[in-house]
């Protein structure tokens, strides 16, 4: 395992621990505020390595640097309650169990809340600086034409063609890429009216996104268009060594033309030992060079993307827009759940830890890798979205998650009387099997998707 491993999970690990740790706060905060005593505030789980205390709680650091904790004060009352058989647990000054249901439900609700309000700070934090950007337009490519399966995907049913420039997706303006697949991920089955720029005229398509059963995803059958003109030449690499230079507008490969980079790496991929031909254009005059293929698909080439500097909002902008952009990711989280309901392959469509703190880990230090600017740009983001999934997540009604107990202490309060201590344990030992399993089927997709790499 090389560094540049080590480094992914470890930036993958402090990203998710300060998502989690953001939830475990709002609990703290909403029991400080109804008077519910914290026992411990831990950041990390397992062993403590070291801490301190303050009133009546520890505040410390524990050994497996994964999120953290927050235990409140009532677990010895509600454990003796269950050895005793007692009908109601003890009533003690502070303790969880003594506050009213409804305390209840507002500390328990105040983890997804928090949440909710981080992934607001970090977008916008992201809108009121700014940042610098790299993206592509919304230019597509039919996959049929470049798949050697022959069957039809939406794209061509809906009469796309290759060249096209999407602009909007039922009346919402798409301005890249990234944006287009964002419209429509979670939309398999809905008719959707897409405009796109066809020589030089729009036209309307109506466009019905298939579900992708083993990602879990819809999609089109769409690549992205993008022009074959050199922006960067990594050192060592097949393309340094064939004498690429920054500027370099690819025109052909062994004779056969080139319009974009999917024809390029597709083009590379079809000769033998002898290698290529390619014809490029360099200050206006064509030159060729020689290369040989790469197994691997890393020729060591990057392509002229568009790059700017977003617009610095001012401070009630930002607030808006990192409102907006929250419940907009809030709504589609709740449409991705929709479609573990749509017979897709659970393994490889839902991710456990190992696979989260991985592909958290690789897109930041993907990220960092092109400037400490986008490095914080894609890491707000990212965890901007894990945020609002936790939320989402620890608010279905599954007993031990935060929406199981305000379900159990909405029933108290209904009733007017406690719950006894026996029925409490019950219901969170049920929850507590719910949770394994769902945690040992994701890491077996974990486990499987990384074999796949």
């Amino acid at each position: 395992m090389g560094f540049s491993v080590f480094w992914e999970i470890a930036l993958g690990i402090i990203g998710l621990s300060i998502v989690v740790l953001a939830h475990e706060s709002g609990h703290y905060i909403a029991a400080r505020l109804v008077g519910v005593y914290v026992e411990t505030f831990s950041v990390g789980f397992g062993r403590r390595l070291f801490g301190f205390r303050r009133g009546n709680t520890e505040y410390r650091l524990s050994m497996i640097p994964l999120g953290g904790y927050c235990r409140f004060a009532g677990e010895q009352a509600f454990r003796r309650a269950l050895d005793e058989g007692l009908d109601a647990i003890p009533d003690q000054q502070g303790d969880f169990y003594t506050a009213s249901p409804w305390k209840r439900i507002l500390i328990s609700i105040s983890g997804p809340l928090a949440n909710i309000l981080f992934s607001i700070l970090l977008l916008m934090s992201i809108s009121w600086v700014g940042y610098q950007e790299k993206f592509t337009e919304p230019r597509i490519i039919l996959a049929s034409e470049w798949s050697e399966d022959e069957s039809l995907w939406p794209a061509d049913l809906a009469g796309l063609q290759s060249g096209d420039l999407i602009l909007d997706v039922d009346g919402n303006s798409v301005d890249r890429f990234s944006e287009l697949r964002r419209e429509l991920v979670f939309r398999p089955g809905e008719e959707v009216e897409i405009t796109v720029l066809r020589d030089g005229k729009p036209t309307t398509l109506i466009l019905v996104p298939e579900l992708d059963r083993s990602s879990g995803v819809a999609i089109i059958g769409v690549l992205n268009w993008i022009d074959p003109v050199v922006s960067e030449i990594r050192e060592g690499t097949p393309a340094f060594n064939a004498g690429f230079r920054p500027g370099d507008e690819i025109l052909s490969v062994d004779g056969k033309p080139v319009d974009h980079t999917v024809a390029f790496f597709t083009a590379m991929k079809d000769s033998g030992a002898a290698g290529h031909k390619i014809e490029v254009v360099r200050n206006g005059k064509r030159t060729i060079l020689s290369a040989l293929s790469v197994d691997n698909g890393d020729f060591g080439l990057s392509f002229r993307v568009i790059s700017g500097r977003s617009v610095s909002l001012n401070l009630f902008q930002s607030i808006i827009r990192g409102v907006t952009e929250t419940f907009s990711t809030l709504g589609a989280t709740l449409r991705g759940l929709r479609m573990l309901f749509l017979g897709i392959e659970i393994q490889n469509a839902v991710s456990g830890p190992i696979r989260l703190i991985s592909d958290t880990g690789a897109v930041v230090a993907e990220g960092f890798r092109s400037g400490i600017g986008p490095g914080l740009l894609w890491s707000f983001e990212l965890m901007a979205l894990i945020s609002v999934s936790l939320a989402v997540l620890n608010l279905l009604p599954i007993p031990v998650l935060d929406g199981g107990q305000i379900v159990l202490f909405c029933i108290e309060s209904f009733m007017n009387r406690p719950i006894r201590p026996r029925s409490v344990y019950r219901y969170q030992f049920v929850g507590t099997i719910i949770v394994f399993i769902i945690a040992i089927l994701a890491t077996t997709g974990d486990i499987i998707h990384l074999n796949d790499r």
